[in-house]
């Protein structure tokens, strides 16, 4: 176990490493000089190396111990502590300027005093069987509060009862195949669909343009399970008690659903919570495998059309709607009760001004906000980040510049549909399409150990086969090769295997 640890931070600090490796040439990207001399390019590649050879794997490692102990979701007096003591950090490492830069926006919460659940009742009202409100903390943080129950951000409230139909993952083909195929109406039904294929909130407004009155979210097994691994404590597959968080709006790049276009400052004209951008008008709620289990497992109607509809779980996966056998006069009720409401968030921006080129702007930046405390996703691109800002720093206190303006970014309430970030480029909209370069994007740093993986536009692909051929592999057999070779022999691309995907 801690090999695999070391293992697991030793990639976290190549992603560091491959990500100043971009910041440093996009300083300089496009303005190659006429004649490069041979001093110049050692120049170069030495402070590159220099960059590099400062981060170390226990920086990245203490940052993510030390922003992770409590839970920091978007809004909460404990997010905003961390976005102060990560500009703190950001100061002391001696960066021109750290600033927070607030926005009030729309966030969705829990109401802390009527839960919100799953249920099912009989003829008379009365529930039989109840999901579970929480999750049981996992080992160590028995005593941490202000850990926020499953829930879908941006829900409906409301109560809707009904039977219920089994959709598999609620996309637009599957509702095609349940009306047109095998005839059955999902108007006035609540559906239950597993996560997966795609984006949360498409699923809601499938289930909305089919009449359902509800949608219900699990992940299965089948989508959510790496083999032969236990679930959690056992093991770290995901376990039956937990449900996934996240938020179900259908923003399309619109920021906070409040002030689309225009960033949300005192001075912003807001709709309506009712007008809105992209707010389901149906009740939503996330429950873990375990609940789902139950409540697909006396589901009646006609059986799955094909191995397509079927998850990993001990049950027939029939589509409903309803329940058969002594459960057929049973149905399904919903309990949400979420609250939305103005929230002021806060993003840290911070500055390294360029020494020729000061009005272009390389970007590096990624979310800080977590629905609980965030190891994975975002924190450890937060750490890698973090250390890349004290690497910065370090060449700094020596005399270096970069030729260019270097932006790094804590974006905030990125998990509520990537508000901070879209309100920031909102507000600098102007000056962004004239000065920026490039943005570089640390979100979850480390997923696993297999194998790198990189996404950016066609642009940058040459650019990212270069720099990972300079970088040595971290994997065992791979000692005297680069990770580009590693990279290559892992993870072939499907349309040319002479190139990593």
């Amino acid at each position: 176990m801690a090999k695999s640890r070391g293992r697991l931070y030793l990639w976290m600090c190549l992603a560091a490493a491959l990500a100043s490796f971009l910041v440093g040439f996009m300083v300089g990207w496009f303005i190659k000089p006429l004649k490069e001399t041979a001093t110049s390019v050692r120049y170069h590649q030495s402070i590159r190396w220099e960059l590099v050879s400062e981060m170390k794997a226990e920086n990245i490692k203490s940052f993510l111990r030390s922003f992770t102990k409590l839970p920091h979701l978007a809004g909460t007096e404990e997010n905003f502590l961390l976005a102060k003591k990560i500009q703190t950090q950001w100061k002391k490492f001696g960066l021109d300027s750290a600033k927070l830069v607030h926005y009030d926006v729309l966030l969705s919460y829990p109401n802390e005093t009527n839960a919100n659940y799953i249920s099912t009742v009989n003829e008379h009202g009365i529930e039989i069987f109840k999901t579970s409100y929480l999750e049981p903390p996992p080992d160590g943080y028995e005593n941490v509060t202000n850990i926020v129950p499953p829930y879908n951000a941006f829900s409906a409230q409301g109560m809707p009862e009904g039977d219920l139909v089994y959709v598999n993952y609620a996309r637009t083909e599957d509702f095609f195949k349940l009306e047109r195929e095998m005839s059955i109406n999902c108007t006035g039904k609540i559906v239950i669909a597993r996560y997966g294929k795609i984006f949360r909130g498409n699923k809601v407004k499938n289930a909305m343009l089919a009449g359902a009155i509800g949608i219900i979210l699990y992940s299965d097994p089948a989508d959510y399970f790496a083999p032969e691994i236990q679930p959690y404590p056992k093991g770290w597959n995901l376990p039956g008690t937990a449900a996934q968080r996240g938020n179900v709006l259908n923003l399309n790049g619109a920021g906070d659903p409040l002030t689309p276009g225009y960033p949300a400052k005192e001075y912003t004209f807001r709709l309506d919570v009712e007008e809105g951008v992209g707010i389901p008008k149906i009740p939503v709620h996330p429950i873990g495998y375990n609940d789902a289990e139950i409540l697909l497992r006396h589901l009646g109607g006609i059986a799955p059309p094909d191995e397509s509809w079927k998850g990993a779980l001990n049950v027939s996966y029939n589509i409903g709607p309803g329940f058969t056998g002594s459960h057929s006069f049973r149905k399904v009720r919903m309990h949400v009760h979420n609250i939305n409401k103005i929230t002021r968030i806060y993003n840290v921006i911070g500055t390294i001004r360029g020494s020729v080129e000061p009005d272009r702007y390389v970007i590096l930046g990624g979310h800080r906000d977590a629905w609980v405390f965030g190891a994975v996703d975002p924190t450890s691109g937060v750490a890698v980040l973090q250390e890349i800002v004290r690497s910065f720093g370090k060449l700094m206190s020596k005399g270096w510049r970069p030729r260019r303006t270097i932006i790094f970014a804590s974006w905030d309430a990125e998990e509520f549909g990537l508000l901070g970030s879209t309100e920031w480029a909102e507000e600098n909209a102007k000056i962004l399409q004239e000065r920026s370069i490039a943005y570089i994007n640390s979100d979850s740093s480390i997923e696993g150990n297999y194998t790198l993986r990189v996404d950016c536009t066609p642009l940058l692909y040459q650019l990212v086969y270069e720099l990972t051929k300079e970088i040595p592999s971290p994997d065992g057999g791979f000692e005297s090769k680069s990770l580009y070779e590693s990279w290559l022999e892992k993870d072939p691309s499907p349309a040319n295997k002479n190139l990593p995907r």
